[in-house]
């Protein structure tokens, strides 16, 4: 790997507009474009400029005819490695140019180890839903005009009926007929209750593209509602601003393609799919790229779809690879040829053609589903509560950060509550025996740089927890009424602040034999196993 970027491009020149008649002039004139932005010879004073910040021209070669091939080499210091210059570096000023194409890029270890790139990537979604050796299948909801609840009816059809994703249309933003907050919180409460019904574990991502002043507003909202990833469009809000929240918050972040189509129209223009929608959104931050399957209702070509899914998942230094997720001009009889083109590391992006049959959505996603699974050999596991260990930073409104540390304050009420920590089901997507508790997630599941979590549970009168056991260990700390504490046989009261522990694979159990709550704290593990039932 060379110590300079590296950038190819594909010229047209013509000999008649230019005066000294020559290839070279024409690219010296673009490496001079991109970076001093003056004409040949205005530093002559300063030689240095001339051997360190103009590129130097390399590999050029003749394709066809008035077509060329030429590789620029950059001092990677002229893009301050950061992605905004290094956007203007590769396609600025040349964009006014009608005769240039990007087509492609190698970045040195340096500058690529500067960017998080994607904070799960494909071992991070696989493991987060528990599948392997097939490709997934996301489902778009759609059409705009549905209102929340609709559109969380067909969520919850997608999800019974198979889908691993289930992804916003990106025209869905926060229209009045489907407001942002309430389409979040319905589709995700019955993706919620459809997961706990099933073994199969369907994730949501909404759409959280907006102004810039609401960005981050909707992606603390949607972590706090428990979504796992979100659905943005790069080139509407910026893609710096997607780097930041890719490297900020601990989301899945699946990259649209909205309005870089006038980079791909002309072949003599722009800059190459593989380019742009894979490595430069790879280096963004985006766990997942959707970009137009070939033979759908645009033009992309097999060749170029196949090199842009190459571009996601190659060796890119230490950047996670990116899921490819192709999208429109999918039916089931194309599915075969599409499992041969893209292989397994794929995610197939399916909107109109599972809802052709509207009467039967959920079997329309379960017949899909079998087709794409048809063809490779699936192995499923338990899914993870969470992926490895991406940044992450508290979602909390009341949060104070200096020196890149995080003060979280979560006021407590009389109730036994506590500010922006919402009451949620005792378990999710797990068929395990008890009555009447609640738990609250107060520290761990916001974005907190913890290694464990901190819950409060409480148990009305009557109440029980399940009896479980699992590997990873935990702590009660008794904060309210009195409850009873079963492991291994044994029963134990626990009285306000008062402490137990439970060790690897100790069948416990918690019950309420009063007349009042009984509340107790939780700290347990944040990478952790799930329970098995006893």
């Amino acid at each position: 790997m060379s110590d300079s970027i590296e950038i190819t491009y594909e010229l047209t020149y013509h000999h008649q507009s230019h005066v000294d008649g020559s290839i070279e002039a024409l690219l010296r004139e673009i490496a001079l474009e991109q970076t001093v932005e003056v004409p040949d010879g205005y530093f002559l004073n300063q030689p240095h400029i001339n051997t360190t910040i103009v590129p130097t021209i390399k590999d050029v070669r003749p394709i066809d005819q008035g077509r060329y091939r030429a590789t620029l080499s950059f001092n990677p210091e002229v893009t301050a490695y950061q992605l905004p210059q290094f956007l203007n570096v590769l396609f600025g000023n040349i964009s006014f140019k009608g005769n240039v194409r990007v087509v492609g890029i190698d970045l040195p270890e340096d500058f690529l180890k500067v960017f998080k790139g994607p904070g799960y990537g494909i071992p991070g979604i696989r493991q987060m839903l528990g599948v392997y050796g097939r490709p997934l299948l996301c489902a778009v909801l759609k059409p705009m005009g549905l209102s929340s609840a609709d559109l969380a009816n067909l969520a919850a059809e997608f999800a019974f009926g198979g889908a691993d994703i289930i992804k916003d249309d990106h025209g869905l933003v926060d229209q009045t007929f489907c407001p942002f907050e309430q389409r979040l919180t319905l589709c995700q409460q019955a993706i919620e209750a459809a997961n706990a019904k099933t073994s199969h574990k369907t994730l949501y991502f909404p759409n959280v593209t907006d102004s810039a002043d609401k960005l981050e507003d909707r992606i603390r909202f949607a972590l706090r509602c428990g979504v796992a990833g979100v659905l943005v469009a790069p080139y509407l809000v910026g893609l710096d601003t997607v780097r930041y929240l890719a490297s900020t918050y601990r989301i899945i972040i699946m990259a649209h393609p909205a309005m870089t189509g006038a980079y791909f129209h002309d072949p003599n223009y722009g800059i190459r799919p593989s380019v742009l929608l894979g490595s430069v959104f790879r280096l963004m931050g985006a766990d997942l790229s959707i970009f137009p399957n070939a033979g759908g209702r645009f033009n992309f070509t097999p060749e170029e779809s196949l090199a842009l899914s190459h571009s996601l998942r190659a060796p890119f230094g230490q950047l996670k690879p990116a899921f490819p997720a192709p999208a429109g001009g999918m039916s089931l009889s194309n599915i075969p040829d599409m499992a041969a083109m893209y292989g397994v590391d794929t995610v197939y992006t399916i909107g109109g053609s599972l809802l052709k049959h509207p009467d039967d959505i959920r079997d329309s996603t379960r017949v899909f589903l079998e087709k794409i699974t048809s063809g490779f050999s699936q192995a499923t596991c338990q899914p993870s509560t969470q992926s490895s260990t991406p940044p992450r930073q508290s979602t909390s409104p009341l949060t104070s950060v200096t020196l890149g540390e995080v003060f979280e304050h979560l006021s407590f009420r009389e109730d036994f509550g506590w500010s922006g920590r919402p009451p949620r089901p005792y378990k999710d997507g797990v068929n395990l025996p008890f009555r009447y508790i609640t738990r609250h997630e107060l520290i761990g599941r916001y974005g907190e740089e913890t290694r464990f979590d901190l819950r409060y549970f409480q148990i009305e009168p009557g109440g029980y927890s399940s009896l479980e056991r699992h590997l990873h260990i935990h702590v009660v700390i008794c904060i309210r009424g009195e409850g009873v504490f079963i492991i291994g046989g044994n029963r134990y009261t626990l009285r306000p602040f008062d402490v137990a522990y439970i060790a690897p694979m100790h069948p416990h159990q918690l019950l309420n034999e009063s007349d009042a709550p009984f509340g107790f704290f939780c700290i347990v593990d944040h990478e952790r196993d799930r329970p098995i039932p006893l």
